[in-house]
């Protein structure tokens, strides 16, 4: 059994005071910002979105301070929302909701809108239909997308034949549209065949035992892609364990430092990588255009790039890690 990593540490919250110089928006001066991500992901995909919206607002010169929150995991809608009703109480002027997921959002966006809360919510593209719940702005990086760069990629490295399983996330929008872009490009392939797997709520763990029992029952598979970061490296892990990281390619999603250490030592082959600091500084510079009472675009979506083990990504990665991996140390 593999251990989990805790993303951002203490499992319920910390709370970070940071400071700069520039303008009033509190009574303290200070601009109040709560950052709820929607688990302490194996991933580290949140903690350079929350780094690199720390270094764009440090280089903007913001005095500000941050709220952290995480529930544990995807799945917990309810603890998710008890802590939109703290944040409230705390009397923060901006948060950045990572929402666990799209529909389990609104009630708690309709809070902060009563409120009068700036809010980003991430991972999503789509404007909530509920003017009384609908964000100041949606960031992410398109999921159906990334999906369909990863399915040529797929299908490129199998020749068009052969046989491959995915292994999905948390019953939702997000993993929906990330396998979907992927098996709507590999279904063009006929000679491919495909195994749909269970549901691992992104987790890296559930991932790992899921990928276990594939090969067992489908010992004939070709490639495993994963629709996250922990999936796809829970997928890799158990392939390694099994000796089969050369014979059986694995994929995950968001091209993070952990898949590009991974893909490193020969044990995850490929993912679509994301310029993931570009998304924290627009979370950032949302927050200060909306404290100066500036319009902001309704949505923000950054760009994908493909890369695999045998990819000379560095200049990319450096540029996608830029404000994290100063204060993360990778």
């Amino acid at each position: 059994m593999l251990n989990r990593r805790k993303l951002l540490g203490v499992a319920m919250s910390a709370a970070i005071g940071l400071a700069g110089s520039t303008a009033a928006f509190a009574q303290d001066g200070k601009m109040k910002i709560a950052y709820l991500s929607p688990s302490f992901d194996i991933s580290d995909a949140w903690e350079r979105v929350y780094w690199s919206m720390r270094g764009r607002l440090d280089e903007k010169g913001v005095d500000y301070e941050v709220i952290q929150l995480a529930v544990q995991d995807a799945t917990d809608h309810a603890g998710q929302l008890a802590q939109v009703e703290s944040v409230i109480e705390r009397g923060v002027d901006y948060v950045m909701l990572g929402a666990t997921e799209y529909k389990s959002a609104i009630t708690g966006l309709r809070k902060l809108k009563a409120a009068g809360i700036g809010v980003v919510v991430y991972n999503f593209l789509e404007p909530h239909e509920d003017e009384q719940a609908r964000a100041a702005q949606y960031i992410a990086f398109d999921h159906y997308e990334g999906g369909r760069i990863a399915g040529e990629w797929a299908v490129g490295r199998l020749g068009g034949k052969g046989k491959l399983a995915v292994l999905q996330g948390v019953p939702g929008v997000v993993s929906d549209k990330r396998m979907n872009g992927f098996l709507d490009v590999v279904k063009k392939s006929p000679d491919i065949e495909v195994v749909i797997g269970v549901h691992t709520d992104f987790d890296r763990v559930k991932a790992f035992d899921a990928t276990n029992n594939l090969i067992v029952a489908h010992p004939d598979l070709d490639l495993i892609y994963g629709v996250s970061t922990g999936v796809g490296l829970g997928i890799g892990q158990s392939l390694k364990g099994a000796g089969l990281s050369d014979r059986v390619l694995s994929m995950g999603f968001g091209g993070t430092g952990d898949e590009i250490t991974a893909m490193a030592e020969g044990w995850l082959s490929a993912s679509p990588l994301r310029m993931i600091d570009d998304s924290g500084v627009a979370v950032a510079d949302t927050f200060i255009a909306l404290s100066k009472g500036e319009a902001v675009d309704p949505v923000w979506s950054g760009p994908f790039t493909m890369i695999d083990w045998e990819s000379d990504a560095g200049d990319l990665v450096a540029h996608a890690n830029r404000y994290s991996r100063p204060a993360m140390g990778r």
